[in-house]
């Protein structure tokens, strides 16, 4: 999403007579082009902070395979230094447009040089606002997007099966196993068939929400309200109660109830959930720690909290201490309802911390990190999901690097 604010104003790409298809280069070589975003396949040091030594390590161990280790390697050390030139040009020309200073030559070759001297995004650059000397500072100790893959590396080696998490209704079997408070799941379907529950299904729930069975990011998500004998949703379509399934039935998709969001959160949404995002991890001990967290409220015409306002909690309290659009952009009060947001403590603040962190001992403990998609509702908190590429961005563009958290000290235990 930042992406698509940094691109605008590009000119459109036209071909002429005789120039080859781009689309025919994207299909055959797009996997290699895309490694030239990543950095180089190598750190130089120092690594000065866990952090650092966690990028230094996992950076080499990216493919699985000698052969695919090789011709990537290749790729990521020749594209590298023109995509990161690039993207950095874009990224200035981004920090002007917010009026972000520092921002002239020397902001651009020092971006670039930290982009070669140790494969720090120039996007990130920009958005961390390392043009800042208090904040440059600091740079060993933020995870960077490129770097995420060394998260999945160290999960798979303690054996975790991430179906377990990308599978929406298989997570909510296991939260069921364990007792966990989730969000129940009334109907599965997949591969074109319903797999959930073994009865023909006919909803009777006054509203229902659908959601993609695997993707994350509020894929396939849809809101579908009861009138009489029938549904619709917010497009308009109308189906008959009994006919329902056979129109999940064509997509990979799980169906719950509509959840409300608790009245201390109601007013700062649009009406969409809000999800608060509670970021875990496990020590050597096998407790599951707090990392970090946040709350995303949908605003406009959202109906997830993805692309959502995104909000620092305090985590001794649970109150809100600022917030923020995607984009880095301030915000004091919601554009809808014109509630303030900050300062306003979050229901259910401990009960939530508790939740993470027991899901994660005790239902998916192989799992190194989760982030923790909960629902604040009237009753108490649900969980709704939980990802293994939680990412870090946002979290980092609202309370700082992830070196200054606990997971500085848990990523050792696994380098």
């Amino acid at each position: 999403m930042v992406e698509s604010v940094l691109a605008k104003g590009t000119r459109p790409r036209v071909r002429t007579a005789g120039t080859p298809r781009l689309g025919y280069f994207r299909r055959r070589f797009g996997k290699w082009i895309a490694l030239t975003a990543y950095g180089f396949p190598f750190c130089l040091g120092p690594h000065p902070t866990p952090v650092a030594h966690f990028r230094a390590v996992t950076r080499p161990t990216r493919f699985a395979s000698s052969r695919l280790r090789i011709v990537g390697n290749i790729a990521m050390t020749l594209g590298w230094p023109i995509g990161a030139f690039s993207r950095a040009l874009r990224v200035r020309a981004f920090m002007r447009e917010r009026d972000q200073t520092p921002n002239g030559l020397g902001v651009l070759l020092d971006m670039y040089w930290l982009a070669l001297r140790y494969s720090i995004p120039p996007l990130e650059y920009g958005l961390y606002r390392f043009n800042e000397p208090a904040r440059r500072k600091d740079m060993h100790q933020y995870l960077y997007w490129n770097d995420l893959f060394g998260l999945a590396a160290v999960t798979a080696k303690r054996g975790a099966d991430n179906r377990d998490v990308q599978d929406k209704s298989r997570f909510s079997e296991i939260c069921g196993k364990h007792g966990l408070p989730h969000a129940p799941t009334l109907a599965a379907f997949d591969h074109g068939r319903q797999i959930y529950p073994t009865s023909p299904f006919i909803p009777d729930a006054p509203v229902l929400w659908t959601k993609s069975l695997r993707l994350s990011g509020g894929a396939g998500a849809a809101k579908w309200v009861r009138s009489d004998a029938s549904y619709h949703d917010m497009q308009g379509r109308r189906i008959a109660a009994d006919r329902l399934a056979d129109e999940f039935v064509k997509q990979d998709c799980i169906v719950q109830p509509y959840l409300e969001n608790h009245p201390d959160i109601a007013r700062l949404s649009n009406g969409a959930l809000a999800a608060l995002r509670i970021v875990t991890g496990m020590d050597a001990s096998g407790e599951a720690q707090f990392i970090t967290s946040l709350i995303g409220l949908a605003y406009g015409l959202r109906t997830t909290s993805v692309a959502a306002i995104l909000c620092s909690i305090e985590p001794e309290t649970g109150r809100i201490r600022k917030a923020a659009l995607p984009n880095g952009k301030s915000i004091t009060d919601h554009p809808d309802t014109g509630a303030s947001i900050a300062g306003v403590v979050l229901p259910f603040w401990p009960e939530s911390l508790d939740l993470a962190r027991r899901a994660h001992a005790t239902a998916f403990p192989r799992f190194a990190f989760l982030g923790w998609d909960i629902a604040l509702t009237p009753d108490g908190p649900l969980l709704l999901e939980t990802n293994s590429g939680w990412g870090a961005l946002f979290h980092q563009m609202l309370d700082g690097p992830l070196g200054h958290t606990a997971f500085s000290r848990l990523i050792s235990d696994y380098v």
